[in-house]
């Protein structure tokens, strides 16, 4: 099972032209990175796509617009 860096799905996120809902996000991560995909942060390992974006979202990384989220670019750290 691979690990990635929560850096790559943010940046997958800000990518998007539009802001997506959770469950559009999960999917996206899991046709992306793979359905048992693990993530990592700074501070976090083992996390599945629902703990990173209870993660993020603690964290202000991704903030709400309408009924989507998009990556708060003032809350992301840069390195990776």
């Amino acid at each position: 099972m691979s690990s990635v860096h929560a850096h790559e799905f943010l940046a997958m996120v800000a990518d998007c032209a539009e802001p997506k809902t959770l469950e559009q996000l999960k999917e996206m991560a899991s046709a992306r990175f793979g359905a048992e995909v693990r993530f990592h942060t700074c501070k976090a390992e083992d996390l599945t796509i629902s703990a990173l974006l209870d993660f993020l979202l603690a964290r202000d990384k991704l903030t709400q617009v309408g009924d989507g989220y998009q990556v708060n670019a003032a809350r992301v750290c840069n390195h990776g």
